[in-house]
């Protein structure tokens, strides 16, 4: 019986997130057929940050990025 190594990181983001950045790629993918706007802003174990998106408008996706700023506003209140 072959089993995966432990992923340390992932470990440890699992422990401190509740998810870990895996998981929240994983469940997004499959929901793709029902999603139609996405965005994204990633930030590489280098540092860089990067952004990434489908919209029909830009306006769309910084309404977006305006609600997800509230959600994390309201989690960090929690």
């Amino acid at each position: 019986m072959d089993q995966e190594p432990v992923d340390f990181q992932e470990t440890k983001q699992k422990k401190e997130r509740g998810m870990t950045v895996k998981d929240i790629l994983s469940n997004k993918l499959k929901q793709y057929s029902d999603i139609e706007t996405v965005v994204v802003v990633s930030k590489h174990k280098d540092g860089v940050i990067e952004t990434a998106f489908s919209w029909e408008g830009s306006t769309e996706a910084l309404g977006m990025l305006t609600i997800a700023q509230a959600d994390i506003v309201d989690y960090m209140k929690d």
